[in-house]
């Protein structure tokens, strides 16, 4: 997909054609090719993650894409602080989305406290969609408008059914090209789930894929208790109920005054839309909408607004949008040739809340890159940051903070500049993607407004936006020079790759822009440019937390990266995913990665057994790891097996008492009967190397396991017992 932007100028202020073609050379790098997605694996999680609710990708708290739960954005610490390279405060920090993935019990609690059902979704009359989901496993859920409320009556239903079946597991899972319907991909071994799967973005390929697996998935919903619910757009209902007949569900509307009284605060609801006479305007939304009305509506009363006047504007707003008011002062200042301030009206809008001199040095950059000098070249002649931003003259901005009124003001002209001046686009661009380039102490904050002013954008421009900004802020000088062979992680470089780790966190799991994101770190893992491998790497870190078998599945091939850098953050990303899944989902999701594995990723393989495992291998499920170790010695070359089975060993060397043979049995379990598997345990297990002193070995409890492994491939070995019987 290329990034072939027009550069033609709505504003009559851009560069001369030389100027445009430097400021494109310097900071412009080749767009992404948007690949094909790809299937990951996904296993039963040994501990469930505590979430909280979420919705799509937002800059500030403003939504800026159709979800349609609860905004709660979680923020952690910098990715870099949790891989432990670098300072937090010059980085910006990831932004998780809560509320996906595997859901928390309380976080479905309170949906369900703020939720007002539609007719039929709820009860145990016959044909209420909660009977029909609980009589036959499935439920295709649909709407008359793409951004219904589905994704929250899924999560509706699903803590419905955790109330009757208390250790069901209730989670969302994202759709790869290759997803298919397994019951050890998205079930585990004994686990329950309610699955809520979102099909609304989905292309034909992958739909006709999922569609032909349901018949026998289905059943084997049905032996384990377990549910699907898919969130169907309309012209495709029809062909799901071809396949299973009877499970649709037409999504209806609830009351729209009772959805916003449970989501306005400091007015009563009723009484408010009685006195504006709105309720005909409110009924015609549907709940997310409403959400937002009285979001919309909170925040203006909290900054001391009229309620009955607030409600007015939004609705207003809601249905007319700002475009008129800025369409018309924009235009002035263009007829007036003010420049300066069409300059500091996108800089601040990007720049919220940072300071002064930085916002004016954003504006300064992006008149340079529109060809246009400052008149007064003089430093004693030319007003300070502060005079510039004060002289900024504009209802909405207030200059002593830098913030625009009302909030989510600043996204409307981002998106509204892209939206009415196409010519612009190009130039925009170029100046966001060499804000990070240009003004070097960027503090943190400043650099996540970045981020998520360029999220916002992207909600409006595409994910191609996302996706490109992203490729530009994460290459490097050294990843240049060396042709993409190698990357870097000095300070600078990390700060700016920080924005696009951001950006591409926030954007990657949105219903919307997900699935391009997606497809860009599909192709990004699987080609050999440093650069966007370690972007990759900690993207996935990020994100890998909610829906771990996407990021898995890219890790798996980063893997194999030549670069050490990249390694060393696919290892520190596997090591915060094994803290957070529990070690025996961690095992099983990495004994996938056997699958068509080369030989740099065995390796991997076996270096991450020694590292992570030692220390927590008595809490791994018995048969997750002798399947592990039966993949490993069909495919692991001897020197590799030798490093992973040390590292096991080591590990039942410090185990807890009655642990260690537990540890020992898995080794043997999987050689089995077989006499070639237990010559390859028997020489991996040599870790002084032939001729092998057991006294040498150090720490003695290891020379102690070590012939108790012995032992026992001696009475299972099939050549012994011959020999005994005779």
């Amino acid at each position: 997909m290329e990034l072939d932007f027009d550069d033609l100028d709505a504003f009559g202020i851009l560069a001369d054609a030389e100027n445009l073609a430097e400021t494109h050379t310097r900071n412009h790098t080749e767009p992404p090719t948007v690949p094909a997605q790809h299937t990951a694996t996904l296993g039963q999680h040994d501990d469930p993650a505590q979430l909280a609710s979420s919705v799509s990708v937002t800059g500030d708290g403003n939504q800026a894409a159709g979800r349609d739960v609860i905004n709660r954005t979680q923020h952690i610490e910098s990715l870099y602080l949790l891989l432990g390279s670098g300072e937090p405060e010059e980085t910006a920090r990831v932004r998780q989305r809560g509320g996906r993935g595997l859901q928390d019990p309380e976080a479905l609690r309170r949906l369900a406290q703020q939720y007002v059902a539609p007719p039929g979704l709820l009860g145990d009359e016959p044909g209420t969609a909660l009977r029909t989901l609980d009589e036959r496993n499935v439920l295709f859920l649909t709407a008359e408008e793409r951004s219904a409320g589905q994704f929250a009556a899924g999560l509706r239903l699903g803590y419905e059914l955790r109330e009757k079946y208390p250790d069901l597991a209730v989670r969302e899972e994202l759709l790869d090209p290759d997803f298919r319907l397994s019951e050890h991909e998205l079930l585990g071994k004994r686990g329950q789930a309610a699955l809520v799967l979102d099909l609304r973005e989905a292309g034909d390929k992958e739909v006709g894929g999922l569609r032909r697996g349901l018949v026998e998935f289905a059943r084997v919903l049905d032996e384990r208790r377990s549910f699907l619910i898919l969130l169907v757009p309309r012209n495709q209902v029809r062909e799901f109920d071809e396949i299973l007949p009877g499970r649709v569900h037409h999504l209806g509307r609830p009351p729209s005054v009772e959805v916003f009284a449970r989501y306005l605060d400091g007015a009563d609801a009723h009484a408010l839309v009685q006195e504006t006479g709105c309720a005909e305007q409110l009924e015609r939304l549907w709940p997310p909408r409403v959400k937002e009305v009285a979001d919309a509506v909170t925040e203006r009363i909290r900054e001391g607004e009229n309620p009955a006047e607030a409600l007015r504007t939004v609705l207003d707003r809601q249905q007319h949008g700002s475009a008129l008011a800025l369409r018309k002062e924009i235009r002035k200042r263009q007829e007036s040739g003010d420049a300066e301030w069409l300059a500091l009206l996108a800089a601040s809008a990007v720049l919220e809340h940072a300071e002064p001199q930085h916002v004016v040095a954003a504006a300064d950059q992006l008149l340079a890159g529109n060809g246009v000098v400052p008149a007064n070249e003089v430093p004693l002649l030319r007003p300070s940051p502060y005079a510039r931003l004060h002289d900024f003259s504009y209802d909405h901005f207030d200059p002593a903070s830098r913030t625009f009124r009302p909030r989510g003001f600043a996204t409307e002209v981002v998106r509204h500049l892209w939206r009415e001046h196409p010519e612009l686009r190009g130039s925009l661009l170029d100046w966001l993607a060499s804000l990070p380039w240009e003004i070097s102490d960027l503090g943190r904050e400043e650099l996540e407004r970045i981020a998520d002013r360029s999220a916002d954008l992207a909600v409006e421009a595409g994910p191609r936006v996302a996706v490109g900004l992203a490729q530009r802020w994460a290459t490097t000088h050294v990843g240049k020079a060396s042709k993409g062979q190698q990357t870097s992680t000095r300070l600078p470089d990390r700060r700016r790759r920080s924005i696009a780790v951001r950006l591409l966190t926030a954007t990657a799991t949105d219903s919307t822009l997900g699935r391009d994101i997606r497809q860009a770190l599909w192709e990004w893992s699987r080609r050999s440019d440093a650069d966007l491998q370690l972007l990759t790497a900690e993207v996935c870190a990020g994100i890998g937390r909610f829906f771990p078998r996407v990021a898995l599945t890219r890790l798996k091939h980063l893997a194999g990266a030549r670069d050490e850098h990249v390694r060393a953050s696919v290892r520190a990303a596997l090591g915060q995913l094994e803290d957070q899944l529990g070690v025996s989902a961690f095992l099983g999701y990495l004994t996938e990665w056997f699958d068509n594995a080369s030989p740099p990723r065995l390796r991997f393989v076996a270096e991450v057994t020694a590292e992570l495992l030692p220390g927590r291998a008595h809490h791994i499920d018995a048969d997750t790891a002798t399947a592990f170790w039966g993949r490993a010695l069909d495919v692991m070359p001897p020197e590799d097996l030798r490093t992973a089975v040390e590292g096991w060993l080591r590990a039942a060397a410090v185990a807890p008492p009655g642990k260690q043979e537990d540890i020992v049995e898995s080794l043997v379990r999987a050689a089995g009967g077989s006499s070639l598997r237990i010559a390859q345990v028997q020489y991996a297990s040599r870790i002084d190397r032939p001729p092998l002193d057991l006294r040498s070995l150090d720490p003695e409890p290891l020379a102690e396991v070590v012939h108790q492994l012995w032992t026992r491939l001696d009475e299972v070995d099939p050549v012994w017992g011959r020999e005994d019987d005779r």
